[in-house]
């Protein structure tokens, strides 16, 4: 993959239809403690179809704010040809109206921004305000986009992935898995897409990601090594046939949300599930916040296997969602079918 114009598409949009799909095929088991099956055995179902539903009661295939941000992040870099933080933000911002499904720290860090505090500070403020506590997912969850886009400029792509979390989720945890997410879906742009390929770029990309956020800000340097540390458990716990995802340190029910969670679980999936379908089905079945689950997941599986792994009525129930309804900013702005330009641009 990545060898031609077509293979290279298949790639990009497998990426991000896969982390739409994900979202959608989530979003109806979202917050639910599920039973499945004890790591490594895979969940095969209930749940096995995109039916919407749900906490938020949306229509079959209609997605939520992981791909409705990833959205705004795509126009924004298809619009600019490259990352543009304060358009990014401010699309994030114009989308708040909109949005039926906000995090809490995305939420606290774009209202500040509003009220005219500086990129990077305000989700800073946030943090410093839990504590340094704070490592929710919802920077993650949207940042495909740029390891799509900036697949071919490594340096580039680590600086916009760590600008991007920062405008609104600036903890070191949330921001190097940024990086090495984008970095495993380069690896399979560049025709690197067995498992082991695209986990070894994010277990390089955490180091790099780390030693730059060092380099930018010395004095997070405590919190970006104890960061690091934290990381480079999860990957290695993300290799073993338990990851550890219900046990007393991280349990993906009890710390639904958590960015450690996301990130240990999507690579597990990476290495363990032999498709697209087996991974998300088992993903989003394991419950919690498994619409983000899903769509991280989704993102790195579609970017190894490309859109045509995707199961097709998947794709057709995601694509076509709210097409017959009126014109809406839900249908017409914040939609997968916008999302899949920035693919289609390349």
């Amino acid at each position: 993959m990545g060898e031609t114009s077509g293979t290279r598409r298949a790639w990009a949009r497998g990426t991000l239809l896969g982390l739409a799909v994900g979202d959608a095929l989530g979003t109806t088991l979202e917050f639910k403690a599920c039973e499945a099956p004890p790591f490594p055995e895979l969940a095969k179902g209930p749940h096995t179809g995109v039916t919407g539903g749900g906490p938020f009661g949306v229509a079959p295939g209609q997605v939520t704010d992981d791909t409705q941000m990833a959205t705004c992040l795509a126009l924004s870099f298809k619009a600019h040809g490259r990352f543009h933080a304060p358009d990014v933000a401010q699309r994030y911002v114009d989308w708040i109206p909109h949005a039926f499904d906000i995090g809490n720290l995305t939420h606290a860090s774009l209202s500040m921004i509003t009220r005219g505090v500086s990129l990077g500070e305000a989700s800073r403020r946030a943090w410093l305000h839990s504590e340094r506590r704070t490592a929710g997912n919802g920077s993650l969850m949207r940042i495909a986009p740029l390891g799509v886009a900036l697949a071919q400029s490594p340096e580039a792509r680590r600086l916009a992935a760590l600008a991007d979390s920062a405008i609104t989720h600036y903890d070191p945890r949330c921001r190097i898995t940024c990086a090495a997410l984008c970095a495993a879906i380069a690896a399979a742009g560049a025709g690197r897409t067995s498992a082991t390929d695209m986990f070894e770029a994010a277990r390089a990309e955490v180091e790099a990601a780390a030693a730059t956020l060092i380099d930018l800000v010395p004095t997070d340097g405590r919190d970006v090594e104890a960061a690091l540390a934290a990381l480079r458990k999860d990957l290695e716990l993300a290799v073993r046939d338990d990851p550890e995802l219900y046990g007393p340190e991280l349990h993906i029910h009890q710390h639904e949300g958590f960015v450690r969670v996301a990130f240990r679980l999507s690579f597990w999936e990476l290495l363990h599930a032999p498709s697209y379908e087996a991974a998300l089905i088992d993903a989003v079945n394991r419950g919690g916040d498994a619409d983000t689950n899903g769509a991280i997941t989704g993102a790195l599986l579609g970017a190894r296997f490309g859109e045509d792994a995707i199961p097709a009525a998947w794709r057709e129930r995601v694509l076509g969602a709210l097409q017959d309804g009126p014109p809406s900013a839900l249908r017409d702005v914040y939609h997968p079918r916008r999302l899949l330009e920035l693919a289609d641009g390349l």
